[in-house]
């Protein structure tokens, strides 16, 4: 089977109850709208079964349940996202492209800057300055 190399621009992510195991399912789709991959997160403890490519390409992979929140923050946050699968090695990654370190960031607290607002209080200090009748 071919190696696959694309950006992930749309993903699907469901959960299922399945016999006696609930799992979530994530779906990554190219820019084509073509299945790239499907992972499964499962609840199980240990090894899991390896990537693995099917006839019509899909790659599927398996990671435990836990690991569901980073990949899918990593989907929503983060661009580009990448998919990449080597046949030869039977091995798949998901990730992020280059990015300057701080980009996000800096935006943010520049716009902040340039709205003129104050920086938001964190809740503990607003309580304090209402307790003081400031």
């Amino acid at each position: 089977m071919p190696n696959v190399s694309a950006e992930v621009t749309n993903y699907q992510y469901e959960f299922r109850a399945m016999n006696s195991e609930n799992a979530a399912f994530l779906y990554l789709y190219d820019a084509q709208n073509k299945l790239l991959c499907m992972a499964a997160f499962v609840e199980r403890t240990g090894i899991l079964p390896g990537p693995r490519q099917g006839l019509n390409g899909t790659v599927f992979l398996s990671f435990h349940r836990s690991d569901l929140l980073s990949v899918t923050d990593m989907l929503r946050n983060e661009k580009p996202v990448l998919f990449n699968w080597s046949a030869e090695n039977q091995s798949a990654q998901i990730t992020t492209g280059k990015e300057p370190v701080g980009e996000e960031e800096n935006r943010h607290i520049a716009a902040i800057f340039a709205a003129g607002k104050p920086a938001p209080q964190s809740p503990r200090k607003s309580a304090a300055k209402k307790k003081a009748g400031k």
